[in-house]
């Protein structure tokens, strides 16, 4: 998706949190192709009954939606149906240390990731700020999470931060198919995101998506 349609869809989120976020959403006939594409059986990925985000603290794009779309979708999901999200080490600069240190945070605990994730996402986007090093945005987001450098480098070689490393890049391959920020149901169906028109409609489609 280009530049001009991701600004465009959310907008339309925006706007449909508003106008339609107390209406019921209507029943869709969801159209493959049109609404989800499903994903080549080498990029599919473990995840039944749950909505995957594809994002980098890189991406302007991933930022607006963490701010106006990812929360009402996050409080709108039934309790059968689990949010995860994946931040791929592709993307630059530095693409990779962001991840190690988001991984170590998640590990650490959700409130020390959500600060650093965050606090990388207004580094960068809101200040413009261009990290000369990646050991300089590896201390930022220490910083900002409260973890010590010693913590840092006692975990991120850990079983645990690996393999959560190794499951986000799964992510990697799906980000080239449409790019991101990229909305995946069940490790296997890959919403169009140019299709959505609301917030409820989203809702929706993800509920549908669930249960195939």
């Amino acid at each position: 998706m280009d530049k001009r349609s991701k600004m465009k869809f959310i907008k339309r989120i925006v706007v449909g949190v508003f106008l339609l976020g107390s209406c019921n959403a209507m029943a869709l006939d969801l159209e493959e192709g049109n609404h989800y594409q499903v994903l080549p059986e080498s990029v599919q990925f473990q995840a039944d009954k749950q909505v995957t985000k594809i994002f980098s603290v890189n991406c302007p794009f991933c930022y607006k939606y963490e701010k106006s779309v990812i929360p009402e979708m996050v409080k709108n999901l039934p309790s059968t149906i689990n949010y995860d999200a994946y931040h791929i080490s592709s993307k630059s600069p530095f693409g990779a240390e962001a991840s190690e240190v988001l991984a170590v945070a998640k590990t650490v605990g959700e409130a020390k990731y959500k600060a650093a994730k965050m606090a990388l996402y207004a580094k960068i986007h809101d200040e413009n700020t261009k990290f000369a090093t990646g050991d300089e945005l590896i201390r930022f987001g220490l910083s900002q999470a409260g973890i010590s450098q010693e913590e840092f480098n006692r975990l991120k070689g850990t079983p645990e931060v690996k393999q959560l490393l190794a499951k986000w890049d799964q992510g990697i391959a799906i980000a080239k198919i449409q790019g991101i920020p990229a909305l995946v149901v069940n490790g296997k169906y890959l919403i169009n995101t140019k299709s959505i028109r609301s917030m409820p409609m989203l809702d929706e489609m993800i509920l549908e998506l669930s249960k195939k």
